[in-house]
């Protein structure tokens, strides 16, 4: 795979490049495939197909917009009052996260193909990636915000914390940590939560399992170290490995409950063994099914 490279350094009206994926990508299905491109601060315009948000780099606030070009090409563009090439490799890498662009998607296309044909169809034809934040850590902080909580409490959490806290951008962990507990609970009204975000953070930090900006550190981070962290139960920590790019398991909420038992006529603890001859690939065998009985019914 390659990237065409960016100028270094460019004012005036925002530039772009290409980003070419290795294997089919659909950024319109990646955008959809979960419910992350509803909260802040994403956006995606319809009318042009096009996804973007901001992000702060350094003391430079840059807007980074991707629109399809063909089945493997991803038109980027960087808005900003200046850019230089450090700008241009975030968004880049930014863009590559987002999209999960370094997924190899040949495996569960295999194990698809003999299970259910049309779900191998529907990877080789670039969905089957979820979309992710610019970081780790923004990831984890969404998720938190989605334990105990109706959707439209999720989305006032999470404005809370882009546009109360991070003046328009995710807030990073140092943000979160430096505002408090308390703050984050009178403040930014995340209840129970405040805690969570407040020690875990810190823990992640301490335990150099992330750094500063709130990306993993090299060695990343297991199923079993969220499921340490406090508040962090088997949701989340699924939730968090099935967007680290570990399928194996089902992230078992109310919404995945209510669609088994009506789907398949099973209870919550059989979720994991009826979805077992997946494999690695469990999530991907639940959603992905789900996601295309939806589109014919």
């Amino acid at each position: 795979m390659s990237d065409n490279e960016a100028s270094p350094a460019q004012t005036g009206p925002s530039d772009q490049f290409l980003i070419e994926s290795e294997f089919p990508i659909s950024l319109r299905r990646t955008v959809f495939s979960h419910g992350w491109v509803y909260l802040e601060p994403w956006r995606w315009d319809e009318s042009r197909q096009e996804l973007s948000r901001p992000e702060r780099v350094g003391s430079s606030c840059l807007q980074i917009r991707v629109t399809q070009q063909g089945p493997r090409d991803l038109l980027c563009g960087v808005d900003g009052e200046q850019r230089t090439g450090e700008h241009f490799e975030f968004a880049k890498r930014a863009v590559r996260r987002w999209l999960s662009i370094e997924w190899d998607p040949r495996p569960a296309i295999r194990v698809a193909g003999d299970i259910d044909p049309k779900v191998g169809a529907f990877i080789e034809s670039g969905g089957g990636r979820f979309l992710r934040c610019s970081t780790f850590y923004e990831d984890f902080v969404k998720t938190v915000c989605t334990v105990h909580a109706a959707w439209s409490g999720t989305m006032r959490m999470v404005s809370s914390l882009v546009k109360d806290l991070g003046a328009g951008t995710f807030p990073t962990p140092v943000q979160v940590v430096e505002h408090g507990e308390d703050r984050l609970r009178k403040e930014l009204r995340l209840g129970f939560r405040s805690r969570v975000l407040a020690e875990s953070t810190l823990r992640l930090l301490d335990e150099g399992r992330m750094d500063e900006k709130g990306d993993l550190v090299a060695g990343g981070i297991a199923y079993e170290d969220l499921l340490s962290l406090r508040g962090v139960g088997a949701y989340s920590a699924s939730h968090m490995m099935m967007l680290l790019g570990d399928f194996s398991r089902v992230p078992v909420d109310s919404e995945v409950i209510r669609f088994c038992k009506d789907r398949y006529g099973i209870e919550s603890k059989e979720v994991d063994s009826f979805f077992e001859r997946w494999g690695q690939y469990r999530f991907l065998g639940y959603k992905l099914s789900r996601t295309l009985s939806d589109h014919d019914e």
